[in-house]
Parts: C-alpha cells; sequence; structure tokens
C-alpha cells in the first residue's frame, strides 16, 4: 500500500491547482469587484514568485534530509500554511477601494503560492526517499499522477456543485471542502513516509545553493527541454480545447463534461499499462513513441473532426489521446532516474532541487503558453463559423502537434550510454 499512501496527497494538492486556474480570477472580479486588469496583474506577479522559489524550497527540502535523514517534515507545516492561505484567499472581508483588493488578492495569492510551494516540492521528491529502485520509483510516480487525475475532478466538481445549489457563499463552501481533502490526502501520505522512509546515504555533503547546477547534468538538459516545448503545448491544448469543442465542433456543455471526463479516465487507466510496457521496451524509446504518436494524432486527426458528432471525439480526443497523454508518467520517471544516477556519481541527494527546477520550468513554460493563446485566440475566432472551425482545428491540431513531435527529437538527445536513460 506504499503508492497507495505516497500517491493520495496529490488529490487534494491538484484540487487546490485545478480550482485556482478555473475560478480564482473570476472570483476576484466577479465576487469581489477588482478591475480584470489589477486581478491579471497580481495572480502574473504570483506564479512569477512561485516560480521563483520552487528550487530554493526544494535545495532546502535536500538540505534538511542531508542533516536529519528525511524531508517528510515538510508535509504537515506545509499543509497548515496552505489551508490557513487558502481559507484567507477565499474569504475576503468587505473592501471598498480597488488598491485595498488589489493588495489583499497580491498578498494572499503570495502566500498561497509560497505554502503550495513548500508543501508540492518536498512531496515530489519523497519519491526518491521512498522508493528502492527505478521500477518503484514509477510506480509511486504512476499513483501520484491517478490521484492528481481523481484531484482534478473534484476541483471541476466541488465548485460546480455549490455554483449549481445557489449558495450564498459558494467559494468560502468549497474552501471547507478543498481543505477537507488536502488535509486527508496530506497526512496519509506523511504517514506513510514516516513509515517508509529509506535513511538519507553518506555523501559528500550537500552543494551549496545555484539553480543552475541542474543545467549542467549532460542527461537532465535534453530531458528538461524536451518538458518545456510538450508542456507548452500540453497548454495550449487545455486553453484552446473549450474554444474547439463549443466553436468549431458546437457540442452542449455536457458533450464537452463528458469527453472531458473520459479524457481524464482515460489517461488515469493508461498508466498501469506504460508502466508494464517498460518491463519489456526502454523507458526513454516508449516515452518518444508514446509523445510521437500522440503529436501525429493532434496534427492530422483533431483537425478533421466533424462537428456536432461527439462519438468521433469521444473515440480520438478522450480515448487514444487519454492513453497516449498517460505516457506522462514515463517523463518523471527518467527525471528521478537521471537524478539518483547522478547522486551515484557524486554521492549529493539532491532530489528536491531537481524537483524545483522541474516545477519552475513547468510554470515558466505554461506562462509563455498563456501569453501567446491569447494571440491565437484572436486570429481563430472570426464572425465566419468555418473560418473559426478551421483556424480552431489548426491550432489544437498541427500547432499542439509540432511541439509534441518538437519534444521528441529533442528527448533523442538523450544518452544511451546510461542505464539512467535507456
Amino acid at each position: 500500500m506504499k503508492g497507495f499512501g505516497y500517491g493520495f496527497a496529490e488529490l487534494g494538492i491538484n484540487c487546490v491547482e485545478i480550482f485556482l486556474r478555473l475560478h480564482l480570477l473570476v472570483f476576484y472580479t466577479q465576487e469581489v469587484g477588482l478591475n480584470s486588469s489589477l486581478a491579471g496583474l497580481a495572480l502574473g506577479l504570483a506564479i512569477f514568485w512561485d516560480a521563483l522559489i520552487d528550487p530554493m524550497i526544494g535545495y532546502y527540502s535536500d538540505r534538511v534530509r542531508f542533516k536529519r535523514g528525511e524531508r517528510y517534515s515538510f508535509l504537515p507545516w506545509g499543509l497548515v500554511f496552505l489551508c490557513v492561505s487558502i481559507m484567507g484567499l477565499l474569504n475576503p472581508p468587505p473592501m471598498e477601494s480597488m488598491t485595498t483588493k488589489f493588495l489583499y488578492l497580491l498578498g494572499f495569492s503570495l502566500l498561497v503560492n509560497t505554502a503550495y510551494t513548500c508543501l508540492s516540492v518536498p512531496y515530489s521528491a519523497l519519491v526518491g526517499d521512498l522508493a528502492e529502485d527505478s521500477r518503484e520509483r514509477s510506480k509511486l510516480i504512476g499513483w501520484r499522477l491517478a490521484f492528481g487525475n481523481l484531484g482534478a475532478i473534484f476541483g471541476i466538481a466541488v465548485p460546480g456543485y455549490f455554483l449549481i445549489a445557489r449558495e450564498s457563499k459558494p467559494y468560502a463552501q468549497t474552501a471547507w471542502m478543498i481543505v477537507l481533502l488536502l488535509c486527508v490526502g496530506t497526512l496519509v501520505s506523511w504517514y506513510t513516509a514516516l513509515r517508509y522512509n529509506r535513511p538519507a546515504r553518506q555523501g559528500q555533503g550537500q552543494a551549496k545553493f545555484s539553480m543552475f547546477q541542474p543545467l549542467k547534468n549532460r542527461n537532465f538538459m535534453p530531458l528538461l527541454s524536451a518538458y518545456f516545448v510538450a508542456n507548452i503545448g500540453l497548454t495550449f491544448n487545455s486553453s484552446v480545447a473549450l474554444y474547439f469543442y463549443r466553436e468549431a465542433l458546437e457540442f452542449s456543455e455536457k458533450e464537452i463534461t463528458a469527453v472531458l471526463l473520459l479524457f481524464l479516465l482515460s489517461f488515469t487507466i493508461a498508466i498501469p499499462g506504460w508502466l508494464l510496457l517498460v518491463k519489456y521496451v526502454p523507458k526513454r524509446r516508449a516515452l518518444m513513441w508514446g509523445v510521437f504518436v500522440l503529436g501525429m494524432v493532434s496534427s492530422f486527426i483533431y483537425p478533421m473532426l466533424p462537428p456536432e458528432q461527439v462519438g468521433w471525439a469521444l473515440l480520438w480526443a478522450s480515448g487514444v489521446g487519454g492513453m497516449l497523454v498517460g505516457s506522462a508518467v514515463l517523463l518523471e520517471s527518467l527525471l528521478t532516474d537521471i537524478v539518483k544516477a547522478e547522486e551515484d556519481r557524486t554521492g549529493r541527494d539532491e532530489l528536491g532541487l531537481y524537483f524545483g527546477v522541474w516545477k519552475m520550468i513547468g510554470k515558466i513554460s505554461r506562462g509563455v503558453a498563456l501569453a501567446v493563446t491569447g494571440q491565437i485566440l484572436t486570429w481563430a475566432l472570426t464572425e465566419q463559423s468555418e473560418v473559426t472551425h478551421f483556424r480552431l482545428g489548426l491550432a489544437f491540431g498541427p500547432l499542439v502537434g509540432s511541439l509534441f513531435i518538437l519534444a521528441v527529437l529533442l528527448l533523442w538527445k538523450l544518452s544511451n550510454g546510461r542505464s539512467a536513460v535507456k
């Protein structure tokens, strides 16, 4: 039950992330009354700060593990910090001026993002502290991704329930539900880490903090570059998806919900299959083929999906697409293999620092993609339905697919010489 216990925390962690992505801007502009430009500025500054501190928190968790032999103590402290910050963020007091509202959102967004990093980065790095070998690390990551998908469903469904029920304070009630999920999941994972933690190896000590140190790893850089490009593609995909399904394919809200839920289900079910595949196929090769086929399907199949026929979208976008995206479990598995190979070489446990840099790059790539997405939508959305259909198909299909194929070319640079990256 180690995998179940370790992955459980991701249920609440990802629920928080999905909920804040979808609803925080809407809440502060429509409910609190903050100007949308100021709200966007506050959230943008908070995301920049979040990306900046990821490597620092990761490095500090490595220091704690080096000195105490564990990093799981970050979980309860990060949990308390995050729960208090979320309650403050979603329960603002009455405010009159725009300046006060802006400063309140900025302050609590900085607190929430800091708390989120204090919890999520050490939690991700725990996979190396609990697992004996590469295969077990892959299984633990698989459990984490599966619970993350379940958390995404809760992040969509919980606020939706309170909004549909027309409760007086739907977001405040959502905050209580999210905090409950976060507490249960994190405490289960904390207990699991307490029980299965492996003592830190006696190494050469820890180097001084430098977020550029991982970039000197010749195996890490191609993987990081591929992740940067692929994450831009995934962000394009998720940002354009609703427009594509509504405007180009003319689906109803129920049909769109069915497509999204089946996608998450296919993604989750596919994870064990990818972990089974790497028993017979080198991990790097399996990941490359998964991403390559996803790129080809995106480029050639998605633009050909017929309007008002949800069955084809359920088959290709949800079923096949979800199964191929499941190969993402191999991406983080390769990351841990590379870091552990470097640990064997240097004697230093730097998994926290590497995960910090990894998450920082993920947030930067998401920011880049979101900045470009607005321009793409301005170009794609026209008054002529046929033109809109065609342009959204290009954005959702070949544009995203070409980024996935570029990521495969970057993955090709990974050295074949080391067992960690085969």
